[in-house]
């Protein structure tokens, strides 16, 4: 019987290096409406930002800052870098990023920074780009499980064209099958490693062991998969290597452990000579 179980693997999965790893701006060329593979899977389940540039000159706000409080300006989603503020439209005076004034990109908010050089309670003009955000059902679908995405051909993605995606990997869904057979093979290699003595203990050191064993080889499966999904873009090597670590960390951790438990060796009794 295994020392671990599903749940306790899966515990250790979601608390620690393998839970949800967040993906920005990924490339991804719409060739076509059938489906393209994305460099990951296990993709959490709307997750995803679906986006492209589609400005050719930038917006235009005018804004008060007051104190450190946020001001939105008119769009969200900026195009990170795109932003310019003036102390008007003439940009009598350019003002610094982060040293004058913070921007939030997602939120599409501005704020001033009181060591920066921009007045109090001061109207200032900000020019930047957004990006236009694509909609699910609508302008794509998405096969999360597999990372995969396709255009719908009535939705406002054209073919030929370019887009960035934003998700969320989710490592942590990983399948109790392929949980449930970790931790099979994992239970087979402590038994042959630790004495028969300890075959039925409840001892919390083998839990653990067990555990760091099966998440060792889950862990393996993921470099696996780094090699196998060889996407134009992705950096296969890192990924590989990320994954193999992680794998050679924790066998390591399991080991360690089982020490303590390892099979006893029978020597041969060694005659002692008598003096007498």
């Amino acid at each position: 019987m295994a020392f671990t179980n599903i749940a306790l693997v899966r515990k250790h999965i979601l608390q620690y290096h393998l839970g949800t790893e967040i993906i920005e701006n990924s490339p991804c060329h719409i060739n076509g409406t059938d489906w393209i593979q994305l460099p990951h899977i296990n993709i959490l389940t709307d997750s995803e930002k679906v986006k492209a540039k589609e400005q050719f000159s930038p917006t235009k706000d005018e804004i008060n800052l007051t104190g450190e409080e946020w001001a939105n300006l008119s769009h969200s989603e900026l195009i990170f870098d795109s932003v310019v503020v003036g102390s008007d439209s003439s940009l009598g005076k350019i003002y610094v990023e982060n040293l004058d004034y913070s921007v939030d990109y997602d939120q599409g908010k501005i704020k001033r920074i009181a060591s920066g050089d921009i007045p109090d309670e001061t109207e200032v003009v900000v020019w930047y780009l957004f990006y236009k955000i694509y909609q699910k059902n609508l302008d794509y679908q998405m096969d999360y499980s597999g990372g995969k995405i396709k255009m719908i051909p009535s939705g406002a993605i054209e073919v030929g064209q370019w887009v960035l995606i934003d998700y969320k990997v989710e490592h942590g869904s990983l399948s109790d099958e392929i949980i449930s057979n970790a931790i099979l093979e994992a239970n087979n290699q402590v038994l042959k490693f630790i004495d028969s003595s300890y075959h039925t203990s409840t001892e919390q050191s083998l839990v653990n062991a067990e555990t760091y064993q099966a998440v060792s080889i889950l862990c393996g499966i993921k470099a696996a998969e780094a090699v196998n999904l060889k996407i134009a873009g992705s950096d296969v090597k890192a990924s590989f290597d990320a994954w193999q670590s992680l794998s050679d960390s924790y066998r390591k951790k399991a080991y360690l452990i089982l020490s303590d438990y390892a099979k006893r060796s029978l020597h041969k009794p060694v005659a002692i000579k008598s003096n007498k």
